[in-house]
């Protein structure tokens, strides 16, 4: 969705904090002054390592020393410490809650794990204490963005540019921020790409013109998550997009060293999958876990770059079963390099869009082939991407009209799934206040998959299904969620229905409760537009009863032909009044809801364990690298 390039802080040579504790000594304090300063020699350098340990015994000393504790923060953020620089940041503030290096380093520690808000409220008291800056209005530009405030951060970018009109970052995101994470109404939300193209377009001018010798640092810094959920065809806006990211990126690789390495000329064909989604995620679940459990070893020879954060026991059975595994090499420069020195005879990147430095490798020409994959369901618009891998029950007959890439359709549902087998915890319907007599309806999509032109569904089905509570999820402190809840209050309000009657918000569910709220739903709803792969394979993993919607492009039709698989394309809709008159139907009809599951029950094995659909993969990557 975002993804920040990180800004290198200089270290601070003031002195501690004026009030030190009772208990701290004065020889204690002059050592701690001693550490402080061979801490900062060693930042100056470039040895974080030592410069750590220095401002380690300098707190050690004199834990009142607000400095020290705020360059030991910082450091430690450097070293991609999290935890530990949290700690000595908020220790620096509560000395000195004033020290404009402490709230700045905290605002970018906040924004590395998304947390927006309170970023956001640390820039602004920084902004207060030192004057606006632009590097200060562009992080916070990027926070507003984090919440869906689309125009206070279009306002925050602007002002940046009015201080720095070189800012290049602040001029990419005053483009990227024309698309709103959940627009208030339809016209607001189909109006985005255009103005989107528009300033993509002067982006690309002003680059042209100005040619900035760092432009590349822009790329990834923010990405057109967002218009893949608005229902256009953005081929041709994602092209010239796609091509401003490789041509600068282009331009990095000529000074860089990294090269693209030749094609391999013997052996096993040796591919590389890189993503950010090593670990128990959506994309690892559809896409990526099947190719390593079931490509051929014998022509294969798999290596696997996880850039992302996070590391659990999928993350561990992957390192088990591909030749090599690589982990927190670094930034992006240092994985392209590792990358091209590996020498792959092709890369696949499974989701494209979805991370900074995923968006920064893929513009690169990093091995003789390079292919885009459905983890994030729009076309690339990359140059140096040479095919996108879908699937042939995902595509409409048009499908290749949607791709700057050539279109691989893989058979079925194009990919081996595996049925999680958890046991489903019991729902207490009080704790949520659902009545016993309520039909339950489950509306599972992430909040920027609702589009306001669909409002009005919502609104029809609490009216024809009564009494029932439509349920939607939300992560703890979502902003979307929250501007989600209040656009929806207000549909209710406009058609006369009493919104916390019929809607119920809950805090997202770890997979066991999740199950247990499909054991009890009369009827799992797709997100109309913007469908969930998944959120439809897991309910049907529970037998729970289905609507899909078709839409006209290939991420609107994962639960169509989820059901078009099971047997029961009766149920996908291909408008909205056919959306609402089933969902109305299997709602009110209990018996109905019996002979669905039974249904669901039979045939679910035909969606499970398909290394068919891989071994066709494997023909196309064959194909691919022979040429």
């Amino acid at each position: 969705m975002f993804g920040f390039s990180r800004l290198r802080k200089r270290p601070i040579f003031g002195a501690f904090a004026e009030k030190n504790p009772r208990d701290t000594s004065a020889q204690d304090i002059s050592a701690a002054q001693l550490k402080f300063a061979e801490g900062n020699r060693s930042l100056a350098l470039g040895q974080l390592v030592e410069a750590q340990e220095h401002f380690r015994q300098a707190v050690a000393k004199h834990p009142g020393f607000a400095d020290a504790q705020c360059n030991l923060g910082s450091v430690s953020r450097d070293l991609h410490q999290p935890e530990v620089a949290e700690k000595h940041l908020r220790a620096a503030l509560q000395s000195n809650p004033a020290l404009t290096p402490a709230l700045f380093n905290l605002a970018m520690l906040c924004i590395d794990q998304s947390i927006w808000e309170e970023a956001a409220d640390l820039l602004r008291r920084y902004i207060a204490a030192v004057g606006s800056q632009a590097p200060a209005q562009y992080w916070l530009g990027n926070c507003e963005m984090g919440m869906g405030n689309q125009n206070l951060a279009l306002k925050a970018y602007t002002t940046a540019l009015r201080l720095d009109p070189n800012h290049v970052q602040a001029r990419w995101g005053c483009a990227m921020s024309q698309l709103p994470a959940i627009a208030d109404t339809e016209i607001e939300q189909l109006a985005a790409p255009k103005t989107f193209l528009t300033e993509l377009k002067k982006l690309h001018k002003w680059l042209d013109q100005h040619a900035p010798p760092k432009a590349f640092l822009a790329v990834g810094a923010q990405q057109p998550y967002y218009l893949a959920y608005i229902e256009q065809n953005h081929r041709d806006t994602l092209k010239l997009y796609g091509a401003l990211c490789a041509s600068l990126m282009a331009k990095w690789k000529l000074n860089s060293g990294v090269n693209t390495p030749p094609p391999n000329a013997r052996g096993k064909c040796r591919i590389g999958i890189v993503s950010a989604h090593i670990h128990s995620h959506s994309v690892w679940h559809a896409v990526v876990k099947g190719w390593i459990a079931h490509l051929n070893p014998r022509q294969f020879e798999l290596h696997v770059f996880h850039i992302g954060k996070v590391q659990d026991d999928q993350t561990q059975w992957a390192s088990k079963r591909v030749k090599q595994l690589h982990y927190g090499k670094g930034e992006w420069p240092e994985w392209a390099q590792l990358i091209s020195s590996s020498a792959m005879d092709a890369l696949i990147y499974p989701e494209i869009g979805m991370d900074s430095t995923t968006v920064r490798l893929s513009s690169l020409r990093l091995a003789p082939v390079q292919l885009a994959a459905w983890g994030h369901p729009i076309t690339s618009g990359l140059p140096t991407i040479d095919a996108f891998i879908s699937a042939n029950d995902f595509e409409p007959p048009n499908g290749e009209e949607h791709y700057c890439e050539p279109l691989i359709r893989l058979p079925r549902l194009g990919c081996y799934y595996q049925a999680f087998g958890t046991k489903s915890k019991p729902v207490i319907r009080e704790e949520w206040r659902i009545d016993r007599t309520d039909r339950i309806l489950l509306c599972a999509g992430s909040p920027f998959k609702y589009s306001p032109a669909h409002d009005r569904v919502w609104t029809a089905i609490a009216k024809r299904c009564a009494p029932c509570k439509l349920v939607f999820f939300a992560m703890a402190g979502d902003h979307l969620s929250n501007r989600l809840q209040k656009r929806l209050r207000h549909a209710f309000e406009s058609e006369g229905v009493d919104f916390d009657t019929f809607v119920r918000f809950i805090p997202w569910q770890p997979q066991n409760a999740f199950f247990g709220f499909l054991d009890i739903a009369d009827v799992y709803l797709d997100t109309l537009g913007f469908s969930g792969f998944n959120t439809v394979m897991q309910a049907a993993e529970r037998a729970t009863p289905i609507v899909a919607f078709e839409g006209e492009f290939m991420r609107g039709r994962f639960a169509s032909a989820t059901l078009r698989s099971l047997g029961l394309a009766e149920w996908i809709a291909n408008s909205q009044e056919d959306f609402i008159e089933m969902t109305v139907k299997i709602a009110m009809n209990p018996s109905l809801q019996k002979t669905l599951r039974q249904t669901i029950e039979k045939s679910f094995g035909n969606l499970l364990h398909d290394t068919q659909t891989v071994a066709a993969f494997g023909d196309h990557l064959l194909r691919l690298t022979s040429k």
